[in-house]
Parts: C-alpha cells; structure tokens; sequence
C-alpha cells in the first residue's frame, strides 16, 4: 500500500496521470454532437429561427401569423396620421394606396386594390407603350374586371398618361 502512495506522490506519474485525464477530456469534447444554435435578434426574426429549427430537427413547418398588406399600410397611415395630429377618416373600410387618375378610374370600377396596385407596378416595368396598352387589355380580360368599349380605351389611355408620368416624358 506504501508502494502505491509512494507512486502517486512521484511528480512525474501526477503529470503522466494530467495528460491521460486531458487527452480523454480533449477526446469527449471533440466527439460531442454538434447542435446548431440559432442566434436571432428582433421579434421578426424568432418566427424564423423557430421555422429553421423546425426543420433541422424534421418537424412540420407552421408558418408563421402575417397581416394582408393592406392592414399593414392602413396601421402605418392611421399612426402617422395620429402622430402630427390628424384623425383620418374610416369611413370605407380601409385607407387607399393609391390616388392617382388611372387608380381612381379602375377602382370607382370596382377592380381591387390588390389588382390595380399589380398594374401600376407592371406599368413602370414596360418599355413602350403597345406593352401599357396590352397590361390594361389583359386585364380587361379578368373576370373581375368589367371594361368594355370606351371605358376600356379610357384606362389604356389613363395608363399610358401614367406611364409616361413615371417616366418622366
């Protein structure tokens, strides 16, 4: 028993006994599994961080809650408007996204906002006018649009006007 206490105290076998203890703690360490941790910031970001999760660990994605975009651009108006003062008014339903000649004309036609968002966008895409012209008879042909004869030749030249608006001719 001597014999073993004499071993133990030796300097040497103690730095023998260390390097075996760290080289099996080095050896555990490097084999650990690996799990990714996904670092977010903002409360936009977690729904994503869980999403990424969700699917690293081979879950079912559950998107997450969104608003309509026109939700969205009302909130923002209604608390600018609130901001400097003013209330705005509610009267129909929603705030309008946009006000110019060929949006007022479409929507007192009852096409949706959506839609005529959709053609404003794809009117400052085009390069010639035939192309304007051609937007407003493909949406014409929409079932949920109902322009015919010179309501529809109004609009294509409302568009064109627009177009030429945007682009500074």
């Amino acid at each position: 028993m001597m014999q073993i206490l004499d071993l133990l105290t030796d300097p040497l076998v103690l730095i023998i006994i260390a390097w075996i203890v760290a080289v099996v703690a080095a050896g555990v360490w490097i084999r650990r599994p690996k799990t990714k941790v996904v670092k977010v910031k903002g409360p936009l970001m977690k729904p994503i961080g869980k999403m990424i999760v969700d699917i690293e660990r081979g879950k079912d994605l559950t998107p997450p809650p969104t608003k309509p975009r026109q939700e969205i651009i009302t909130e923002l108006f209604t608390s600018k408007m609130n901001a400097i003062g003013l209330e705005p008014s509610l009267d129909s339903g929603y705030i309008p996204v946009s006000h110019t000649p060929l949006a007022r004309f479409l929507k007192d036609r009852g096409v949706a906002d959506d839609t005529v968002s959709a053609i404003i966008a794809g009117l400052m895409e085009e390069d010639t006018e035939e192309a304007v012209r051609e937007i407003i008879d493909a949406t014409a042909e929409s079932p949920e649009v109902n322009l015919v004869g010179s309501e529809l030749e109004k609009a294509k030249q409302l568009a064109v006007d627009e177009w030429r608006n945007m682009r500074g001719q």
